[in-house]
């Protein structure tokens, strides 16, 4: 233990009226003990602030653990899942294997939670900051796109298809994923979760192509194709018409893209 550790550990000593020659681990242990005993005696608040005073003392993996129970719980303080999730993070690295699971249920709880009042710019912000407090040292927007990638997977295989499409949303389009714009384009297409809109379908598909993703620009081109051939060359130019102003402006479906704009003009012309 550091020097630093040591003195607090010395001044909480002193408080508590000990003996100097108690060893740091001994007296951790004691405040462990004593946090159990506020917990089985319905003072979770005590047994709180007692967890979070040994975590800012040493990394300790059964502190850590029970303090993110705690958070997850909101007993002896506010319910935080995205403390809940980081506490459950740091045991889980410090060996505490069950710490692991319950990181990631934490996670999803996270990300659920007041789910319908969310938007999916909301979503990928939390999962931001998410990213940002539990892996610092990685990339964020990565592992943001991660976890909401395999959330919407989750949706998806349970046929919960608003939910995954809104998921998909936020790793589309904040994240510039291209799996998750060919998810969300394939929705769009099958019109579920989602309104059917073939021409969002295009706009997606053609995202995910520009991201690398061959299927997608199989499937661009094929709905391109239809198009051409299912409607007037009036028709179509009107269809192309509409998917320019929604790229212009903006529309529930498809975002502001003054980009896109611009190849969709480029395409009328062709």
């Amino acid at each position: 233990m550091g020097k630093g550790i040591l003195a607090k550990l010395s001044s909480i000593r002193r408080a508590a009226g000990e003996k100097t020659e108690s060893k740091p681990e001994d007296i951790i242990q004691q405040m462990l003990d004593n946090a159990q005993i506020c917990l089985a005696e319905g003072m979770p608040e005590r047994a709180f602030l007692t967890y979070q005073q040994i975590v800012d003392l040493v990394p300790e993996a059964s502190a850590q653990y029970n303090l993110a129970s705690l958070y997850a719980q909101g007993k002896g303080t506010e319910q935080n899942f995205l403390q809940a999730a980081y506490w459950f993070h740091q045991a889980g690295m410090n060996g505490n294997e069950g710490a692991k699971k319950m990181c990631v249920k934490s996670t999803m709880d996270y990300i659920h939670q007041d789910f319908l009042a969310k938007t999916s710019q909301n979503l990928y912000e939390e999962m931001i900051r998410y990213a940002k407090l539990l892996y610092p040292d990685e990339n964020g927007r990565e592992i943001a796109v991660k976890k909401l990638c395999v959330s919407a997977g989750n949706h998806f295989n349970k046929q919960e298809y608003a939910e995954a499409a809104k998921l998909f949303r936020a790793a589309a389009e904040f994240g510039e994923d291209g799996n998750a714009q060919n998810a969300l384009a394939v929705l769009y297409n099958a019109g579920e979760g989602v309104e059917k809109n073939d021409l969002a379908a295009l706009y997606w598909f053609d995202r995910a192509a520009d991201n690398g993703i061959e299927d997608s620009r199989k499937d661009r081109d094929g709905l391109l194709q239809a198009y051409r051939t299912n409607f007037t060359s009036a028709e179509f130019v009107e269809q192309m018409d509409i998917l320019i102003a929604c790229c212009t402006y903006g529309s529930e479906d498809i975002p502001e893209d003054g980009r896109k704009a611009d190849y969709w003009s480029s395409v009328k012309l062709q």
